[in-house]
């Protein structure tokens, strides 16, 4: 029997990392997860997965990972607008230039593949057609624009048999062992549920949506039919699931079950884009196992199931926990407010 593939899982215990991580060990990968903390608190327990609490930032204290790793997947950030409004110094030292220095890592220790995950914010707005991976980028935020550093560092510097692979992912929601409701679906799905009323903001903007279980999925799509020896950029998500956000409120308020109130409200999120995600269906076979509709009912059943009884709790938030982190250690700090409500 040959010895299992190895992965190195940075940001391993975060909302779509350790579902990341468990999928890998599932499929028979040795993983070790790399995670500061900041946002993923919990461990999760499965054969061949290893925990090592570390900061991306420091490779230096875990660099001897990397050593016959055959696969490196880099999610760990500061993620969202308002998580990375909080502390600008930090979202750039942790999306920027950690991956930087990883990418130098990786190939000091001749790694197998390295994927990154990215984010179709940063297209900021497309024009009439869907934006594909060659459209402009227009990012509207400083987390948009640290993931079109990043994107450019890791296109520049590949290397022959190497070569990097960027998933700019949809705005996620769903399910995940490291719960966020600081995400637009899972938080307007969690105000209708309890509330009994969910707040739209703007409404007419466009966004793609993917469930989290389904960002994991293209992860591994990417390992298994991924071609190493040239760089790639895939959109994930589904063709399907670019919704008018006053479309999501009105799917969230229908899938309730109990009639909340649809309020709108005046926003100053400029981002507006469709997306096209032909190119990794039709190279990876990648096909979204949920949608929109399927994804909120779950998240409904689950709360009316008792699974979370304060959707408002610090832990569930990118944001609070990251303005938290930043205030104890800087006391005296300006901690900005959010630009953004949601993400």
């Amino acid at each position: 029997m040959s010895a299992p593939r190895k992965a190195v899982v940075t940001g391993g215990r975060g909302y779509l990392g350790s579902l990341v991580t468990r999928q890998l060990a599932e499929h028979g990968w040795s993983v070790h997860t790399v995670d500061n903390g900041l946002t993923s608190r919990q461990r999760i327990t499965q054969p061949n997965v290893w925990h090592v609490d570390a900061d991306v930032r420091d490779i230096g204290d875990w660099r001897g990972l990397l050593a016959g790793v055959d696969a490196v997947v880099h999610l760990a950030a500061v993620v969202g607008d308002p998580a990375c409004d909080v502390d600008h110094d930090l979202a750039w030292e942790t999306n920027y230039l950690a991956t930087v220095r990883l990418a130098e890592a990786c190939r000091a220790a001749e790694t197998g593949r390295l994927v990154m995950a990215s984010t179709c914010s940063t297209y900021g707005t497309s024009e009439e057609e869907p934006a594909g991976t060659g459209a402009p980028v227009r990012p509207r935020s400083v987390y948009a624009l640290t993931k079109v550093h990043a994107e450019h560092h890791l296109l520049s510097q590949w290397q022959p048999g190497r070569a990097p692979c960027i998933l700019r992912f949809a705005t996620l929601y769903g399910l995940s062992p490291r719960m966020r409701f600081d995400l637009a679906v899972n938080l307007m799905t969690a105000q209708a549920v309890k509330e009994g009323r969910l707040c739209v903001y703007g409404g007419a903007q466009w966004r793609p949506f993917l469930h989290v279980a389904d960002a994991s999925a293209a992860v591994l799509a990417s390992l298994v039919s991924g071609d190493p020896a040239l760089p790639s950029i895939y959109n994930c998500g589904s063709d399907a699931d670019n919704h008018r956000l006053i479309d999501v409120g009105r799917i969230i308020a229908r899938e309730a079950g109990n009639d909340p109130e649809l309020v709108v409200k005046p926003g100053n999120d400029e981002r507006d884009y469709r997306v096209d995600f032909a190119p990794i269906r039709a190279e990876l076979g990648f096909r979204p196992r949920y949608d929109l509709v399927s994804g909120v009912r779950e998240i409904v059943a689950a709360i009316r199931g008792g699974h979370f009884p304060d959707y408002s709790a610090p832990a569930y938030s990118d944001y609070r926990l990251v303005r938290d982190a930043v205030a104890a250690e800087v006391p005296n700090a300006t901690v900005r407010a959010p630009t953004t409500p949601v993400v």
